[in-house]
């Protein structure tokens, strides 16, 4: 079952330990701890608390990265990237902005090599996602 794994990863993101999640949720320290290895089945109640005070959603915490989809597993990580800081963001968006350029002038590439060359000046980011243009 995923719900200890995920738990305790969602935890450790916001930098905090079981005491401080047992708190918040109203839950007892003993249960975190169970749940977390997975020796305890929470109530619906209890797993409410848990996503209330982890301010995440039930995907987040519920899902079985081994059991979801690829893009079910992008959505849990984009879930966890919103929570960086504003500037650790940006570069996130760089990288993936940068990396789907790349995977798309190689396909260009692959299908006519020769036309790849007649787009001028390439300035390496998209005007979509750059907040500079």
């Amino acid at each position: 079952m995923a719900l200890g794994e995920n738990l305790s990863r969602l935890r450790r993101d916001k930098g905090w330990n079981q005491e401080k999640l047992a708190n918040l949720a109203g839950i007892s320290l003993g249960q975190v701890s169970k749940i977390e290895r997975n020796k305890d089945k929470p109530k619906l109640d209890t797993i409410y608390s848990l996503i209330n005070a982890l301010e995440c959603t039930p995907n987040a915490l519920l899902n079985d990265v081994t059991e979801t989809s690829t893009n079910g597993r992008l959505e849990m990580a984009l879930e966890r990237l919103v929570e960086l800081p504003e500037d650790e963001r940006e570069a996130l968006i760089n990288i993936i902005d940068k990396y789907c350029l790349a995977v798309a002038y190689q396909k260009i590439g692959e299908s006519n090599p020769v036309s790849f060359f007649n787009f001028g000046q390439l300035r390496g980011k998209t005007q979509e996602l750059s907040k500079k243009g």
